[in-house]
């Protein structure tokens, strides 16, 4: 990635790990979310952060999003809650696999 194609969340996301790969996911799942996929109200966040409108660290202290962050961790909880002992390995496997590949 070049200084130009560099966006404001590139250096917190730096600061806060010095593994590109974990920058890489981090960034495509705000993309993601920025798409709608965690509904209007994430997405809107996943801008704000992506195009340096607002802070990492500034979102617990944020109301307008805490609410929609509240949710979504409540979602998570409750799909996660739900997976069977199986899927959780399998889930946890894969994790592991895709962070030995790519040499960072």
């Amino acid at each position: 990635m070049t200084v130009r194609d560099e966006q404001p969340i590139d250096r917190e996301l730096t600061a806060m790990t010095s593994r590109p790969r974990i920058v890489r996911a981090v960034k495509e799942s705000l993309r993601r979310m920025a798409n709608g996929d965690a509904g209007p109200a994430m997405a809107e966040m996943a801008r704000d952060l992506l195009t340096g409108r607002i802070r990492l660290h500034d979102l617990a202290a944020t109301s307008v999003y805490s609410g929609p962050m509240l949710d979504g961790i409540e979602r998570y909880q409750r799909w996660e809650s739900e997976l069977t002992p199986e899927h959780r390995q399998a889930l946890r496997e894969a994790a592991l696999s895709s962070g030995e590949q790519g040499g960072d």
